[in-house]
């Protein structure tokens, strides 16, 4: 008897914990499985606010894809690949997704992808220590009067081979912050100034990419992947660095 209650009593202790410990994530995950779409995207926002991960954002996206929202999981999509740029199955998916709203799909460069192999942080860093060592070693040797020896033009090439990778690495990364996604449901008009009333200079498509060129009070203006310029208002444009 006491045995049974002992066992009892660890199972309870179990269940509890399990219940205790379950994620928003976690939680996400079980509501998406049972078709739950609506508690899985509050599930999946809630997990981003406690920390925001590549794995959150597309889920979230899948989540915002079945409840016909395909625009909105575009840019969770993006968003994800951001965080995670080598992850082929967040690739896939984005690239369907578009698919479905007429877009071209569009696979990663491959210059894109070697940015993308450090944060911008990184990079600016190893550009910053490569560039004093570079300045280090060529101005050091002349000042001393000495012979350049062979570490020392080991490291000249180390650090030159830094800053080709790293200062194209940066302009790339800087660019791509600098886009976003039209998060509407419909085609969306662009206008020739910062203003509703403005006339219509083009039409941005849902989901479509677009690299800002400038921004006043509560507009953007951008350039889409389709080529057409103008002013869009910021609720129909999200910057993927948000």
């Amino acid at each position: 008897m006491i045995s049974f209650i002992r066992i009892s009593l660890f199972y309870i202790i179990a269940t509890v914990t399990a219940f205790a410990t379950t994620t928003p994530f976690q939680s996400g995950i079980e509501a998406y499985q049972n078709a739950e779409y609506k508690t899985a995207k509050a599930q999946f926002v809630d997990a981003l606010e406690l920390d925001e991960t590549a794995a959150a954002r597309h889920n979230l996206g899948l989540a915002h894809f079945q409840l016909n929202a395909p625009a909105e999981a575009v840019w969770q999509l993006e968003r994800a690949q951001l965080l995670e740029p080598f992850n082929a199955g967040y690739r896939y998916k984005l690239e369907a997704v578009r698919q479905e709203l007429g877009l071209f799909a569009g696979s990663a460069k491959w210059y894109t992808l070697a940015s993308a192999a450090l944060p911008t942080k990184t990079w600016l860093i190893l550009a910053t220590v490569s560039f004093w060592l570079l300045l280090a070693v060529l101005i050091l040797p002349r000042l001393s009067d000495t012979k350049v020896s062979i570490g020392l033009k080991t490291l000249r090439v180390i650090s030159i081979a830094a800053l080709i990778l790293s200062i194209p690495s940066l302009w790339i990364n800087q660019r791509l912050l600098q886009t976003g996604t039209i998060i509407t449901d419909q085609a969306t008009s662009l206008h020739a100034a910062p203003a509703s009333a403005a006339p219509q200079s083009g039409t941005a498509r849902p989901g479509e990419r677009a690299r800002i060129l400038d921004q006043y009070k509560h507009f953007y203006e951008i350039e889409t992947e389709g080529q057409a310029t103008g002013w869009i208002s910021k609720d129909a444009f999200r910057p993927l660095a948000n």
